[in-house]
Formats: structure tokens, sequence, C-alpha cells
């Protein structure tokens, strides 16, 4: 047998530095759940923290294979209401936020701070919606775990809501949400609201976590 050793060559692989990839917070990624039968759980329960990280690679591995990347097959997507899982859950919020801090009002971090709302009530143009709703939902993202949001250390997270109802009274409505605590000063509100106009091409309005 010919010895074709002396023909193979190791390469040292590329590597990256830890702090390269680091975030300067631990995140956690949750889902909301809406029962079909709405009276069997309450909100805690239908809320459910699926996957944490703290550096971009471990983000991106999760992003790239979570169906959710794609808004469309887990939100209402013009033609009915989509149910997951053996109990029948449907899907009406993606949220990443401050690994300890949930996605609720009763958070004693989200206490007294306040909701920055970027509200999409739709007509017939859901298709033009979801093109464009992908791309500022992942930049979103980007913008919070990145910290580039002017005053980001005061943001606890944000919330991408299906807030479509059918039948007698449809609506068919989408809202984008930032969550920041109650240190976070007026002028600093606006600045980040400011900045969302630019993205998102609307002001939003801002309201208080109740």
């Amino acid at each position: 047998m010919e010895d074709i050793s002396s023909d193979l060559k190791i390469e040292e692989s590329d590597t990256i530095e830890k702090d390269k990839i680091l975030l300067k917070r631990l995140w956690s990624f949750w889902e909301n759940y809406e029962p079909k039968n709405k009276n069997t759980k309450t909100y805690s329960q239908s809320l459910a923290e699926i996957y944490t990280f703290d550096n971009i690679l471990s983000f991106w591995q999760f992003w790239n294979k979570y169906p959710g990347k794609t808004a469309s097959t887990i939100f209402y997507n013009g033609e009915y209401l989509k149910y997951f899982f053996t109990e029948k859950y449907r899907i009406t919020a993606m949220n990443i936020f401050e690994k300890g801090i949930k996605p609720e009002w009763e958070d004693d971090k989200n206490k007294k701070g306040k909701i920055l709302t970027l509200e999409y009530i739709i007509g017939e143009r859901l298709d033009q919606f979801f093109s464009n709703a992908d791309e500022l939902w992942i930049k979103l993202i980007c913008l919070l775990i990145g910290e580039t949001i002017p005053h980001s250390n005061n943001i606890n997270g944000i919330r991408f809501v299906d807030k479509t109802k059918l039948g007698y009274n449809k609506s068919v409505m989408f809202k984008f949400e930032v969550w920041v605590n109650s240190i976070m000063k007026e002028e600093e509100l606006e600045e980040i609201k400011q900045l969302l106009a630019k993205i998102f091409g609307c002001q939003g309005t801002i309201k208080p976590i109740q």
C-alpha cells in the first residue's frame, strides 16, 4: 500500500478570540403561548424560556434553525391561526430579554418602566408586512444584543407580538415593543424613539408598564 502520509498537511484552524464574540449581557429568548381553551392557562403558565445565549455565535446557531425567524411560519399568515404541540398552543409573541427578567409586567425589573410600541394594523397588505417585518425584527434584535441602541443598559428587552383576532370582530395586528426600566429618563426614551422611527418608518407610542 502506498504511503501517502507525506502528502498530508495539517493546518491550524482559524480561531476567534472569545472576547470578540461575547455579548455584554446574558440574554434569554422566550415564547408566549395561547391555548385554544383560553381559560386553562395563566399568562405566566403560557410563557416559556427556550434559549439562553451570551455570545453572537450561539445566537446565530439558534436563529438559523429557529422557525420563527420567518414570522409567518408561526404567526397568523392570512389564512388561519397556527397551533403547535400536543396541547395546541398558538405562539403569540417572541421575546428577547436580559437573563433573569421575564417578559411580563409583574417582574420587579419591569415595574414602573415603560414600553415603546410600534403597532401595525394590517388590511390587505399582510404579505408586504411580513416581507419587511422579518428584516426589521432581526435588525432590532442585533441592535439590542449588540448594545447599539442609545442608553441600552436601561433596556430590559424587546417583543414581536401577534395580536390578531379572528371572528366577527376580526383584527389583524402586530406590534414591536421595546421595554425599558424605570431609570430611563424621558429625554433618553425620546432618543430611542427617534432612532426606531428611522428604522421602522413610524414613531410609535410610549406606554407605561402597568
